[in-house]
């Protein structure tokens, strides 16, 4: 069984790979809307719209870069993504040569980050929606999804109208032959890689359509490969629940400041009280609507922050909310983070042209009854139906993540982490096997490097030492 699939692996990684010396790329400036540092360039890659059709339409992937700091010590290109789906990456190599960053990758590698296909700079893409039909929806207080049936279906009918054969295409598998166009345009044998979140299954699809062409492959905080997208998503229940004791701990020690409760149990059933009583009777503040589930994304966005610093913020809006007046400390209510057209349409475009959802409406509506009677703060949310369920079928299946291929592939994953739980990290483990090792970090949040000093250590000295020396499973304090 293994030689044939290893076989099958070698071949799918040579599928439209450019033979002969690539096109030189036109380095210029990168776009006013990118930050860069000054030796940042930028340049654009024609990839197909459709790798079943090389020769057809083409697109264009915009990608940036900062050459190594100390050429005499190179050890090669290191890609930067973070995350998504639909984030652009173009400013990831700059970040690095912000104050505070440790210098041993800008010396040692390349530094090379891009827009994704359909991001951006790289052949952007829009469903047109306006920002009150953008984010996921959640189940009405009863539990009902009829009003969410409706929208997913108008939102679907919307994305394939306005992104055309675009939408379509926006894949995971796509992205990462993407991924190999550039690694050819750049004349390079191998990447290296760090990913964050959805950037591990990047990565991950990326070694196990191209082995042969890895270096060092860092996942921080990953996605379980064998549960996109339907079963990954609904794991954001399970991960609330596991995250937000955390904060029920932090604001029950400072009772004396925000009045929410003396004890864990005390805070949680605040807050339950609190989301309830907005369901039934939002609050209106100036251009802006509080409801249950606002407060429910407030929360939920700020627990996934990579560390407790956004406790603060979280515990003083549920103090003001609480209390059922603006006070000086509304400002905070004004900034609750709304998700842009284009990042929306790809982050659909991704989830359902990657794999098959359930179709069937009534199988949403079983699920988000179980789902709420067991985690009563996520409401339903991650089990509700999104527009895959009116999305085409994809064109191609998930592509397999195996563990053929070289050891060189260290996962990082946070023990509470809501968006990425540490069961999705041990699954990548276990699928990738002898390639990898899993570093656990005893902490929260969502991303584990440059918030626990350990896991920072151990991954950068993977990548930035002269020897490819993958460490073992161990957990950080």
């Amino acid at each position: 069984m293994g030689t044939p699939l290893m076989v099958l692996v070698l071949l799918a990684s040579m599928v439209n790979v450019p033979t002969g010396k690539a096109p030189e790329l036109a380095w210029t400036s990168c776009p006013a809307d990118v930050s860069s540092h000054p030796r940042q360039r930028c340049a654009n890659v024609r990839v197909p719209l459709d790798y079943r059709d090389p020769g057809g339409r083409q697109i264009t992937v915009m990608i940036s870069r900062i050459t190594a700091a100390d050429p005499k010590r190179r050890l090669g290109t290191l890609v930067l993504s973070p995350g998504g789906p639909g984030l652009g990456g173009l400013a990831e190599p700059s970040k690095l040569y912000a104050a505070g960053q440790p210098p041993q990758l800008r010396d040692r590698y390349d530094l090379v980050g891009f827009d994704p296909r359909g991001v951006r700079h790289s052949s952007p893409v829009s469903c047109g929606l306006p920002v009150q039909d953008r984010g996921t929806r959640y189940p009405m207080p009863d539990g009902g999804i009829d009003h969410s049936i409706a929208y997913a279906q108008a939102a679907a009918a919307a994305c394939l109208r306005h992104g055309g054969d675009l939408s379509r295409h926006i894949t995971t598998a796509n992205t990462a032959r993407d991924l190999d166009r550039i690694r050819t345009a750049l004349g390079q044998r191998r990447i290296s890689f760090v990913g964050l979140s959805y950037g591990t299954y990047l990565g991950a699809v990326y070694a196990s359509l191209y082995p042969h062409r890895t270096g060092r492959f860092v996942l921080d905080s990953a996605i379980d490969p064998n549960q996109v997208w339907y079963r990954f998503i609904r794991l954001g229940a399970p991960g609330l629940a596991m995250r937000l004791p955390d904060l029920a701990t932090w604001v029950a020690a400072r009772d004396s400041i925000y009045r929410l409760g003396a004890t864990d149990s005390e805070v949680r059933q605040r807050y339950q009280d609190l989301t309830a009583a907005l369901d039934n009777e939002p609050l209106v503040y100036p251009g802006l609507i509080v409801d249950g589930n606002w407060l429910r994304d407030f929360t939920r966005d700020n627990l996934e922050q990579p560390d407790d610093s956004s406790f603060e913020l979280v515990a003083a809006v549920w103090s003001e909310l609480a209390g059922g007046v603006a006070t000086a400390r509304s400002a905070p209510l004004q900034n609750a983070l709304s998700i842009t057209d284009n990042r929306q349409t790809v982050q659909w475009a991704v989830f359902c042209g990657d794999a098959v959802w359930p179709r069937d409406p009534e199988t949403y509506r079983r699920e988000v009854s179980i789902s709420r009677r067991a985690f009563p703060d996520d409401a339903g949310r991650s089990a509700n139906i999104t527009p895959c369920a009116f999305w085409p079928e994809p064109a191609e299946p998930p592509v397999i993540v195996t563990s053929l291929g070289p050891r060189n592939v260290l996962i990082l994953q946070n023990m509470r982490d809501p968006a990425t739980p540490w069961i999705a990290g041990l699954a990548m483990r276990q699928t990738l096997g002898s390639r990898a090792a899993l570093i656990t970090a005893n902490a929260g949040g969502h991303g584990v490097i440059g918030n626990n000093d350990c896991a920072t250590a151990l991954a950068l000295s993977f990548l930035a030492a002269d020897n490819t020396n993958l460490p073992q499973d161990t957990t950080c304090p």
